[in-house]
């Protein structure tokens, strides 16, 4: 049983590394390090059936290689999960020093004891490195969930090896396979490889969904909300809103003619510099969107029309006097602003987005360079107020 069991735990292993690989084609960087570091660690399980066919000091210095190479990987992995320092210089420093210590205990004392005590200790240390260096860095329950895992780890690690280095005695480096300590091993290293396995996978196909999601609602030009996006955080956030919310719609003047004179690279710096100062309206629960080309929105939740219009009016000066020669346009970029707020009649936000766009082309059609708002709008009303700057 013992042995079926040592030759169960590599093909776990290996599974669990070509899991991560897979995962990996899909562009998380730390999965790849899971994944061959999970592989490594295989191989380190493996190397012990090599002993009919070499030395027992060639599997040794095998297995404390692979082993080595498979907690280095770990670390890095961690470190690049949480885009923490890598640590690099320290972590290689550690495995260099680990590696010529246990060749000693190898190959000079021939001390099972010493050797598995250097080589346990020094995988420890690699994720200690990684856990102290990006601890600070972890938000989601995953993440932390993946840091007891890996504490989990290293603990177990360190601790089995101190009561094995008091305990062992004399025990000599060809009995160590048969020996109770070999399975023990074997048992605690696979209930922590399956737990920051599951854990790591976990955390590492929530950040992809994460960055798919967030790719699906982004603007790549802006880092605005797109379209879809600011529908969906208005679906969401619009019901907490205790009065009414305002709607700030923004199409820069002239455009086309900006593109036609300076390029489409010079209009895209020009979209850019928009989006920023549109992204500087402070105001709570705000969300800002490119609806595409040069139309961008605002939402303003619990805000009323007169404060909207306030703020979109000092976006539209601080526009107008904003030098963009460092783009290479040597001329002045104006914006048209229309201003609405929700009504009691709304059966959506798009109502809302509706009056703000006709204000809009109420600004557009009288000068440009202007906002434009009005009341709620609500049906009843006899007549539209407005507001014009």
């Amino acid at each position: 049983m013992s042995e079926n069991f040592a030759f169960l735990l590599p093909v776990v292993l290996t599974l669990f590394g070509v899991a991560f690989l897979v995962v990996g084609r899909f562009g998380n960087r730390a999965a790849l390090f899971w994944g061959a570091g999970y592989i490594c660690a295989a191989l380190g399980f493996l190397a012990p059936f090599m002993e009919a066919a070499v030395p027992v000091t060639v599997v040794a210095m095998v297995a404390d290689a692979a082993f080595l190479s498979a907690f280095f990987l770990y670390s890095h992995a961690l470190l690049t999960h949480f885009d923490a320092p890598r640590r690099m210089a320290l972590r290689a420093g550690v495995v260099a020093v680990a590696y010529a210590c246990t060749s000693v205990a190898v190959l000079v004392a021939g001390s099972l004891r010493f050797e598995l005590f250097i080589n346990d200790i020094a995988c420890s240390t690699l994720l200690l490195i990684a856990v102290l260096s990006s601890w600070r860095r972890s938000s989601a329950w995953i993440d932390r969930a993946l840091f007891g895992a890996v504490i989990f780890v290293m603990l177990e690690t360190t601790i089995r090896t101190v009561v094995f280095f008091i305990m062992a005695g004399t025990l000599a480096m060809d009995e160590f396979i048969g020996s109770a300590y070999a399975y023990i091993m074997q048992i605690t290293s696979t209930i922590g490889a399956l737990v920051m396995a599951l854990t790591a996978l976990a955390s590492v196909a929530l950040r992809i969904v994460e960055r798919h999601r967030k790719a699906s609602e982004e603007d790549p030009l802006t880092g605005l909300l797109n379209r879809r996006g600011f529908e969906q955080f208005v679906a969401a956030n619009a019901q907490p809103a205790r009065g009414e919310a305002a709607i700030i719609v923004a199409d820069i003047d002239w455009f086309k003619q900006v593109n036609d004179r300076f390029g489409h690279a010079a209009g895209d710096e020009a979209i850019r510099e928009v989006a920023a100062l549109l992204g500087t309206l402070a105001w709570p629960g705000l969300a800002v969107a490119r609806f595409g080309g040069e139309e961008f929105i605002a939402y303003l939740p619990n805000c009323r029309l007169q404060d909207a219009h306030t703020l979109a009016n000092t976006v539209r000066i601080a526009l107008s006097e904003r030098d963009f020669s460092h783009i290479g346009i040597d001329r002045a970029i104006t914006a048209s602003f229309g201003v609405a707020v929700t009504a009691a009649g709304d059966h959506t936000i798009h109502d809302a987005i509706s009056r703000a766009d006709r204000l809009l082309y109420l600004a557009k059609s009288s000068g440009r360079n202007r906002v434009v708002s009005s009341a709620a709008d609500a049906p009843a009303q006899s007549g539209p107020k407005f507001f014009v700057v």
